[in-house]
């Protein structure tokens, strides 16, 4: 995969980077990632990510966020 291909943020390697381009989730779910920080344009480096669909840990601006998986599932990011 290379610069500028678009994934889902579980498909994302630990310790890779991303830019967030689209969020697919509902009013709710897209205002709690808002308030998180997490919006396009937004530089996500994924961290951890937890066992059989756990939680992902990831930093943003030199913080470290964790959200679960079916959040995470719908953010897309691409490669940086």
């Amino acid at each position: 995969m290379g610069e500028n291909t678009i994934i889902n943020l579980i498909e994302l390697r630990e310790n890779h980077e991303g830019e967030i381009v689209l969020i697919k989730a509902g009013r709710a779910a897209t205002q709690r990632l808002n308030e998180m920080g997490l919006v396009p344009g937004t530089k996500v480096k994924l961290v951890r990510k937890g066992p059989l669909r756990g939680p992902v840990e990831l930093e943003v601006r030199n913080s470290h966020l964790v959200i679960g998986y079916g959040l995470a599932s719908k953010i897309y990011v691409k490669i940086v």
